[in-house]
């Protein structure tokens, strides 16, 4: 595990711990449901109805687990739809890369 990874999942580790930061994310969540701040947000120009962070950790598992196969549900305007596609997308390419592959889009 790099220094990276093992520092981060420490700093994971002890967020249960951490009362201040419960509540602020508490905090967070309830002040930001009404103005809906999760709609402010756009991948790739579609509207995407999302925290950041939920897009980061998104990022994250997509890119550790490595599916072939993303199963949405619920479509409002397309944003997550091309999130999804565009992080598999990624995956295909890196594969192709890593393999010295060609691949037609």
């Amino acid at each position: 595990m790099t220094n990276f990874k093992k520092e981060k999942a420490e700093r994971v580790a002890e967020n249960p711990n951490n009362d201040n930061l419960s509540k602020a994310a508490k905090a967070f969540i309830a002040e930001s449901l009404l103005p809906q701040y999760s709609y402010n947000f756009e991948w790739l120009g579609r509207p995407i109805i999302q925290y950041p962070q939920d897009m980061a950790a998104m990022q994250e598992l997509i890119w550790e687990i490595k599916p072939d196969l993303i199963i949405e549900t619920g479509i409002a305007h397309g944003g997550s739809l091309v999130f999804s596609a565009s992080l598999l997308a990624i995956l295909d390419l890196c594969e192709a890369i890593g393999e010295k592959k060609t691949i037609d889009p």
